[in-house]
């Protein structure tokens, strides 16, 4: 079927056009949004946000841009959404632990909250390769920019910023292992 006419028929409100393209396009959103939140949950209700959003707008499809473009488009914005309101909520969850811990807090409580912190982060990059972990102790410890990393590995800038992203990744997914086993256990 010809793309224009698809979005046409979608622009009209056309259910059986809708229905096909939420079956064609669902699973390929669906995968996408996973990649990125790294949760099925997240991503069931993303992904469903994401066509009850195209559905809502449908009128506003163009016959310039390819349907899959605009899904994308769609499901992208529906993804930096979610990862604002979750930037906001670790803002919010950050503020409460700084009014937990004030200034005058015991220097016992948050010295054991930066020891602990210090010591994943160390197993953490033991995980990493040699020269990633050289990239990351060197901006961590040591709290160079990339451009003065870069000048003393002698690799360029752009290398140190993909090593740097990386090894974040790598954290985050410890860290999400971690959490989900923690859960766990609080559940035993």
């Amino acid at each position: 079927m010809n793309h224009t006419i698809e979005v046409q028929r979608l622009r009209q409100g056309n259910e059986k056009a809708f229905v096909e393209m939420y079956h064609y396009f669902n699973g390929k959103v669906f995968n996408f949004l996973v990649k990125k939140v790294r949760d099925a949950e997240a991503a069931k209700e993303l992904t469903q946000q994401c066509f009850i959003r195209i559905y809502q707008y449908r009128e506003s499809l163009s016959d310039e841009h390819p349907l899959e473009k605009q899904v994308f488009i769609t499901a992208k914005s529906v993804l930096l959404n979610h990862l604002r309101m979750e930037d906001r909520k670790k803002e919010r969850e950050l503020k409460y632990t700084q009014e937990q811990f004030p200034e005058g807090a015991s220097a016992t409580a948050i010295a054991t909250n930066s020891f602990e912190t210090n010591d994943f982060l160390e197993k953490v990059v033991l995980h990493l390769s040699p020269i990633r972990k050289q990239v990351v102790l060197l901006k961590l410890h040591r709290g160079l920019s990339n451009k003065e990393i870069a000048e003393e590995l002698s690799i360029s800038v752009k290398t140190v910023e993909n090593h740097i992203t990386k090894a974040h990744h790598h954290l985050r997914e410890i860290a999400a292992s971690h959490f989900l086993l923690l859960l766990l256990l609080l559940r035993l």
